[in-house]
Parts: structure tokens; C-alpha cells; sequence
């Protein structure tokens, strides 16, 4: 019985992260199940945490919202980090590829800034 718990918690923080991560893309569930051609109710139900997904599915809804798939599983992944960094390395990965291009180069530059 404790297994069944465990896995519904995990599908719902799988869920909830997913539609934080939807939500911050100005994407309707509709939206979403048409780009993973699949239905608004699919959509529904994994947000919700009643269902879980193919790998497959996991990662084109990564592609969708433009995110590393660290970014779903936040709050279940142990990085043994500090809360600072941590917290830094979530806002990272939320972020576009674009973004973190710039994000990049901006810690390069650091980085070369401090080192002369």
C-alpha cells in the first residue's frame, strides 16, 4: 500500500510541476494536447497526477515548454545543494534555451572577469 502512496505523490508533484511550467508559458491545456497530439483530457489527468506517461511523452512535453527535464521533476530529485543554489539552478532550468544561452555567457564573462 505504501508503494501506491508513494507513486501518487510522485505523479502529482510530476503533475503540478508540469502545469507551473505550462502555465508559465502561457499555454492552455488544449494547446498542449494538440502539439503532443493527445487529448485535453490526457493532458488533465497527468497534470492532476492521475496518470503517468511514456518517457517518450516526458520528453516531447519538455520540447513543448522549451525545458530541461530536470525541471519535472523538481522537488523529487535529492542535488544534496544548497537552498540558495538550488533554488538558482531551478530558475535556470525553467527557463528558455535562449535565456540560458544568455545566462551562459553572462557566468563565462564572470568567470573570465574574476580570473584576471
Amino acid at each position: 500500500m505504501k508503494e501506491t502512496v508513494e507513486k501518487r505523490k510522485v505523479l502529482q508533484i510530476i503533475g503540478n510541476n508540469i502545469k507551473t511550467l505550462r502555465l508559465s508559458k502561457d499555454m492552455t491545456q488544449e494547446q498542449m494536447a494538440e502539439k503532443l497530439d493527445h487529448s485535453v483530457n490526457f493532458v488533465s489527468l497527468i497534470e492532476l497526477g492521475k496518470s503517468g506517461m511514456s518517457v517518450t511523452t516526458m520528453l516531447d512535453i519538455c520540447n513543448i515548454l522549451d525545458v530541461d527535464v530536470n525541471c519535472i521533476f523538481k522537488g523529487l530529485l535529492d542535488y544534496r545543494m544548497k537552498d540558495r543554489d538550488l533554488k538558482l539552478m531551478d530558475n535556470i532550468l525553467s527557463l528558455s534555451n535562449d535565456d540560458r544561452e544568455i545566462v551562459e555567457k553572462l557566468v563565462e564573462h564572470l568567470i573570465n572577469k574574476n580570473n584576471k
